[in-house]
């Protein structure tokens, strides 16, 4: 499977990530009206996740979807997350703490993912992918499916469709605006990766898309 390596200056560009974790927090809680914790649960729902899978949370952010996930994992199985910002994790490792979530939360890049082939079963992208340069999201993939075990799926969640008939504000704005989820359809498919579904969820716009690999 062939990889497609990034220029060096959008690999720079996107290294920071969000360094804002309680602006982060606030924004989630006020977008989802109070609603967070229903929010995750629906976009784990995707996952099928069942105890004894192993995920990994992409992006994880401030660690609250990977901490809503760990239950669902057990007996027997993991949950990790990457994020390339250590404020943002530094956060999710005192949820995990608090919510006794045995995770393994590490500072890495998307594209690098610091783990060995098929190690996963699940993988998730949430919210993102429109914050990847274009021409580093197609490593991402690639990324994935290497990470995944043969059936393991692939859920990617974030906005989708003409941005002109997009209703919430979020999705309208920034890179939100510039970001089409049906973009990923073609590179999930040479990935390697079948049975790719995509809809669009209840919360502000947003859609998903998942597979399964192949092989």
């Amino acid at each position: 499977m062939k990889r497609h390596p990034a220029p060096a200056t959008e690999a720079s560009a996107s290294a920071h990530g969000i360094d804002f974790p309680r602006l982060y927090d606030f924004l989630i809680a006020v977008l989802t009206g109070g609603r967070d914790r229903s929010y995750r649960e629906d976009l784990i729902d995707l996952a099928g996740l069942r105890p004894g899978d192993r995920m990994l949370d992409v992006g994880c952010g401030t660690g609250t979807q990977a901490v809503a996930a760990w239950p669902r994992t057990q007996p027997g199985g993991t949950v990790a997350g990457i994020d390339v910002s250590e404020k943002m994790l530094a956060v999710a490792r005192r949820k995990a703490r608090r919510a006794g979530a045995k995770i393994d939360f590490r500072r890495a890049d998307a594209a690098q993912p610091p783990f060995a082939a098929a190690s996963f079963d699940v993988l998730v992208f949430t919210t993102v992918l429109h914050m990847i340069p274009e021409s580093r999201r197609r490593t991402c993939i690639g990324e994935a499916a290497r990470l995944l075990k043969p059936g393991g799926r692939i859920v990617l969640v974030d906005y989708s469709g003409d941005v002109g008939t997009r209703k919430h504000w979020s999705a309208k704005h920034g890179p939100h605006a510039r970001f089409d989820l049906d973009s990923m359809r073609a590179p999930l498919l040479e990935e390697g990766f079948s049975c790719v579904e995509a809809g669009k969820l209840r919360w502000f716009d947003l859609y998903y898309m998942r597979g399964v690999k192949t092989g």
